[in-house]
């Protein structure tokens, strides 16, 4: 009787678990909040919003909760770092999302690994009509001795390093980049980054973390990471790829306060 009623109960606590899994903590977003000091002589400031791994097929209730806080937070930049695709995503769907964001300055993408498996056939037209630039591997002046840098993904493009050569050595570097194994690579060239690609591992448990995390992550599973001159932030993401379950490890879109 009593094995009887442990598995039940072990049955029901299963079905609980994949429940919030599913319908709740899928879609409780957490706004994560940084301050970043580039160790110039300046008093200037920026105010960037990273999302990742959007993983969208059109704006659902995620979705809604990233373009009001983008409303609220009216960003000088916002970067994209990867993973707008998803299996049976729409050029439509997809638009719909990316029109809705907004930022003061400029938005910049660079592609994932799922740009890279299931290409979206518009997606040059889409970012031009909605004004967000492609910056992969390109560089870009976004203020005086400040610049960003942005690769193809590591795993699946051509990340290449040699766009770095147009940047003057007295510059402050930040990149974007998708999987965060390719910080190991760019580490002493650039000052900041930022990366997705793992989700965080989307179901982590206590003391032992993500149980699992896709090619491409190295070392890194999500938050902040040090290396020779270099800090890396690796966003959890939005979407979900794969099993679409998040357990202690909710979707985030991440707001850095940038002084340089």
């Amino acid at each position: 009787m009593k094995r009887k009623y442990l598995i039940s109960f072990l049955a029901i606590l299963s079905l609980m678990t994949w429940g919030y899994s599913y319908f709740i903590e899928t879609n409780w977003l957490e706004i994560t909040r940084h301050q970043v000091n580039l160790n110039t002589h300046s008093n200037k400031k920026l105010k960037i919003v990273q999302i990742s791994d959007l993983h969208t097929k059109g704006i659902g209730n995620i979705e809604e909760k990233v373009i009001k806080t983008l409303e609220h937070e009216k960003p000088d930049f916002i970067f994209l770092t990867g993973d707008i695709a998803i299996p049976g995503g729409t050029n439509s769907g997809y638009e719909k999302v990316l029109k809705e964001l907004k930022a003061k300055k400029a938005i910049y993408y660079i592609p994932g690994n799922w740009e890279d498996w299931e290409p979206i056939p518009d997606l040059s037209n889409i970012l031009t009509r909605n004004h967000i630039v492609d910056l992969t591997n390109k560089t870009i002046k976004i203020d005086e001795n400040l610049w960003l840098a942005g690769f193809a993904d590591a795993p699946t493009g051509n990340p290449d390093l040699r766009i770095l050569k147009n940047i003057p050595n007295d510059s402050k570097i930040i990149s974007i980049f998708h999987s965060p194994i390719f910080f190991d690579e760019v580490s002493n060239s650039i000052d900041l980054a930022f990366a997705g690609h793992t989700h965080g591992g989307q179901i982590r448990l206590p003391l032992i973390g993500a149980i699992a995390l896709p090619p491409g992550s190295g070392d890194y599973d999500q938050g902040w990471f040090q290396k020779t001159r270099a800090k890396m932030y690796v966003s959890r993401g939005v979407g979900t790829s794969i099993v679409p379950l998040r357990l202690l490890c909710r979707p985030e879109i991440s707001i850095f306060e940038i002084n340089y």
